[in-house]
Parts: structure tokens; sequence; C-alpha cells
């Protein structure tokens, strides 16, 4: 993927990210590894088969117990939602450089549903902390069609992306603080732990900074969009915008969900061969 930096004269920072080249088997496996070990640990899968899974019990618990169901297009917006959040985490990681503190899709309590709290947040990647980067991720086939609730006049997605994001700023952050401090401190590393702690004590003391990240189907996004995010009173600052275009994004969500418990079996034999050598 190419990230590229625009100059905008709007209120916020925009940045276009595009395909070099077009997602082929290897992408869709690596895509299809990250969200399986996104719902569960490597830890976790071999504790749970132990040293005796087969083929069926492998496929059935991960259909069952793991990814979200597709029977409805409810189902499949929670799919596609959870696939935008995986992709967004890489993006992040990669090319902002930041850390990503938790990985929100194991502590779902109900697979086909979203999960609770920001999307995604992130912070800088360095001894101290001092930037805290609160992320909305919204991943749509068709970004050119207004949507709203009923009764409610129907926005782009840009705009409500952004309302969403200042919805979760104007609560207060020290409670997902004291959630993250409460996990590190289980995984028994107290020095981050007690890095959070001190967000909770000291809100005062970090940047907060906002960003959307909008996963769109490339020939479907139109500059106007934005022309409507920047019309809105700029509340949150600073803001950066990421577009990430790509061409045929139905199909590749679809290619990354199909089958995808195989990638796990496939994992099971070569550890059976390797063990039998």
């Amino acid at each position: 993927m190419a990230y590229q930096q625009n100059t905008t004269k709007n209120n916020f920072s925009f940045f276009r990210i595009t395909e070099k080249i077009k997602p082929n088997a290897e992408i869709t496996k690596f895509l299809q590894s990250k969200l399986l070990f996104s719902y569960r640990s490597d830890e976790y899968y071999s504790t749970y088969f132990g040293e005796t899974a087969i083929e069926e019990d492998i496929r059935k618990y991960i259909l069952e117990q793991v990814i979200p169901a597709e029977k409805n297009q409810f189902d499949r917006n929670i799919r596609q939602g959870d696939w935008g959040e995986i992709l967004a985490t890489l993006i992040v990681t990669y090319f902002q450089k930041l850390i990503v503190p938790i990985n929100k899709l194991q502590w779902k309590f109900n697979k086909n549903k979203s999960v609770f709290c920001t999307d995604l947040v992130a912070f800088n990647n360095s001894d101290a902390i001092e930037d805290i980067y609160y992320y909305e991720i919204k991943t749509r086939q068709y970004p050119n069609k207004k949507e709203g609730r009923k009764n409610e006049p129907k926005e782009y997605i840009t705009v409500l992306a952004y309302k969403s994001l200042l919805k979760d700023a104007g609560a207060p952050s020290e409670s997902l603080m004291d959630f993250l401090a409460r996990l590190y401190l289980h995984k028994e590393d107290y020095e981050t732990a007690k890095k959070f702690m001190d967000m909770v004590k000291n809100p005062q003391n970090y940047n907060s900074k906002y960003e959307l990240f909008l996963i769109v189907e490339k020939h479907k996004f139109k500059d106007h969009m934005l022309d409507a995010l920047n019309s809105l009173p700029p509340t949150l600052d600073p803001l950066n915008v990421t577009i990430v275009l790509i061409d045929n994004l139905k199909q590749l969500v679809d290619n990354t969900w199909k089958d995808i418990e195989t990638v796990l079996i496939e994992k099971y034999k070569a550890k059976e061969v390797a063990k039998n050598e």
C-alpha cells in the first residue's frame, strides 16, 4: 500500500492510502491469519485444542464460537467492521509507527456483535507516553450513499464518523485507561500498567489526538464527502482523516472470510508433521 499525505485547506490533515498491487492469495491468507489470531491468541487455540485436535473440531469451533455468523445483512456488517478494524490496526502500526495496547476483538462477549468503546486507541512508540490517539473506523462498499437512522437526516460517512468520534471524545477517557491498567497488571506487565494508571490520575498531562479511518470502495469515494466534513465546526483538534481506497473492496472482504478456518487447520497439520519428523 502507498501512504500519502494530501495538501488541503481543510480543518483536518488528510492522508490517502492506495493499493500498490491487487490483493492475491498470499495477501488474503495474511489477512485471514491476522483475523483469526485477533479473536484468539495462538496460546489459547493451542490450549483449547490440545494435542489431539482434528480438522472437524477446529472447523466447528471457529464457525460456531469465533467468527461472526453470515445469516443476514447485520451479520455481514459485523464481519465487515471486524475486518476493517484489523486492517486499520495493521496500517496504524506499520505506517504511523504507533503502539496499539489492546486487541479489542479478543474481548468480545458476543461474536455476532461489535465490541463496545472507541474503535481503536494507540499511543506514541517511546518509553514515555505523551500522545494518545483515538480512532473511529468505518468500512463501506458504498461511501457515496448517505446514511442515517429513521426520521433523521441522512449524511455521508465522513460526517457520521466524525460525530461518533466526537461523542466518544466527550466521555471521560479515564475508565478506558483504568481498564488497560488492570489488563496489563493481570499480564504482570507492571511498568506498562503504571503508565496507564498515571493517565487515570493525571489525564491533563497527555495530548489527545483524533483520527477518522475510512476504508472504502475506491471508485465510490468522491472528494465532496470531505467537503461535508469540512463544513462542521472543528471541535476535534488536531484531527486526521485517513482514506483507504480499495478496488473491489467487497471481493477482498468476502475472500478473507471464505474458508478462513483452513488457516488454523493448516497450522495444526504443520505442527503435527514437525512433531513426527
